[in-house]
């Protein structure tokens, strides 16, 4: 009994002990970080989807009530453009409706829904407004967050088409190439504009609401892996680039 209770037996159960409580401690800890970790992505994903809603919202009052309006006006004087709207806002409903759920989807369905917008737009503003793609058929199935280009798009036709009485043009490019930011392949996804210099729409300068909120929702899904820039290469030409890793 003495030998047991010895003082080197004493330090031997006391340094055990310590050593036990303080695994017990980084066991407990390490549960308490998963928890944490687990919240903290329940939470950013809550967020994303939020914003999301938020984006749709957005987009969808104004841009339905005005689309509607010229349809209305179109029937009685140009039935088979306001049949060819209604075709193209069920198109884009659909996309809608379809990925509704869904925080990220391939370039084909962003691409899908864009092309339905502007193609709206388009039979709206008519002789104002010349719409080219050059899109890569190898990104195809990239995924990328939902609706991410959507308000890029949506800034191209209030800022460069809206405004003007000449032909205004939209360029729309995505494609893959190396970025050396990044250090690596990545996706780029790039809308220009011109842009009537003498109208009186405030220029898009990058701090609009729609603009930051692109930047928030890059910085949630990519944290700092990407690169968003939008800057007047001329007065007369407005450029919008996402660049991202590339995701399939």
């Amino acid at each position: 009994m003495k030998s047991f209770l010895g003082r080197n037996s004493v330090t031997v159960l006391v340094v055990g002990s310590f050593s036990s409580f303080i695994e017990l401690l980084v066991i407990i800890a390490s549960f308490l970080a998963l928890d944490y970790q687990k919240k903290y992505i329940r939470n950013q994903k809550e967020l994303i989807a939020a914003q999301l809603n938020a984006l749709r919202m957005q987009l969808q009052p104004h841009f339905l009530f005005n689309t509607l309006h010229s349809i209305a006006a179109m029937i009685d004087i140009d039935t088979k453009n306001a049949q060819k709207m209604l075709s193209k806002l069920g198109g884009l409903l659909r996309n809608v409706l379809e990925y509704d759920a869904e925080q990220m989807v391939m370039v084909a369905d962003e691409l899908n829904f864009i092309k339905n917008y502007l193609d709206l737009e388009q039979v709206r503003y008519q002789d104002r407004v010349t719409i080219d793609y050059d899109i890569s058929d190898d990104i195809l199935d990239v995924k990328i967050p939902n609706m991410i280009f959507q308000p890029l798009v949506e800034n191209a036709v209030k800022y460069g088409i809206m405004p003007t009485i000449d032909d205004g043009e939209i360029a729309i490019t995505i494609k893959q190439e190396h970025c050396k930011t990044l250090q690596e392949n990545a996706l780029i996804l790039q809308i220009t504009n011109t842009y009537n210099s003498k109208n009186t729409i405030e220029k898009p300068l990058g701090t609009g609401v729609g603009l930051v909120n692109i930047r928030k929702r890059l910085q949630q899904f990519y944290q700092n892996r990407f690169v968003f820039t939008s800057y007047f290469q001329t007065k007369e030409l407005y450029v919008a680039r996402i660049t991202i890793p590339i995701s399939t």
